[in-house]
């Protein structure tokens, strides 16, 4: 059993040997469950209700499915987790992207090495690179969770997302402040160049509310 903190995003894998259908909300769903988990494929951890406790863990996959994709729910003992990941880093993930999108996918690591942040994709590009199944499409952005620590340099870091070239498809996801909170970057972005009163829409692993952006970072993050 993993004993380490489960993050919004997170992947974990459960044990084969368990019954996940078992642990889903509909039972129309409790056969792909298994199959999901049979195949030894990974769950995304979900914004928890009780973050303290978590345990069951709100887990969730996604099938590639026609002609819409099948979202499923589950709720797990910690238990039955076997593996336990932050989300693949995005140079891990490069090789599994469309080919149109590599070269500016190493120009983002780039990017995000220069500014200090870590960039790890979730989403599509996440789940085609763990089931080798197809999930992107032309209408498909690029899901990014980029890590920022309090030596990121963030401004420089939203500046560039908001001017990178177009080469890559449309660049979607979060920055995840020192303090566990994560908001949209094109949010942050609009309202940093706003000014003051800076709120923003914040997630963290158990609730979602309106926060200054100062308190994303736990310091003044001026203009």
């Amino acid at each position: 059993m993993s004993t380490a903190p489960f993050r919004r995003h997170d992947l974990v894998w459960l044990d084969p040997g368990v019954d996940a259908g078992r642990f889903v909300g509909a039972a129309e769903h409790a056969v792909r469950a298994r199959n999901w988990v049979e195949r030894g494929r990974p769950l995304v951890v979900a914004r928890q209700s009780e973050p303290a406790a978590a345990d069951p863990l709100i887990l969730g996959f996604t099938q590639p499915s026609a002609p819409a994709r099948t979202r499923i729910a589950l709720r797990a003992p910690r238990a039955a987790i076997i593996r336990h990941s932050r989300p693949l880093l995005l140079l891990d993930a490069i090789d599994h992207a469309p080919r149109i999108w590599r070269p500016g996918m190493y120009s983002l690591h780039a990017l995000c090495a220069k500014t200090g942040a870590v960039p790890r994709v979730y989403g599509s590009l996440s789940a085609q690179a763990f089931t080798g199944a197809s999930y992107l499409d032309e209408a498909s952005d690029l899901d990014l969770l980029l890590e920022c620590s309090e030596a990121t340099q963030v401004h420089a870091l939203l500046a560039a997302l908001e001017t990178f070239p177009l080469q890559t498809p449309r660049i979607d996801g979060e920055i995840l402040a020192p303090t566990g909170w994560a908001v949209a970057w094109r949010e942050l972005a609009g309202a940093i160049r706003a000014g003051t009163p800076r709120q923003v829409l914040a997630k963290s692993d158990g609730e979602t509310r309106l926060i200054p952006v100062d308190q994303l970072f736990a310091r003044p993050l001026s203009a």
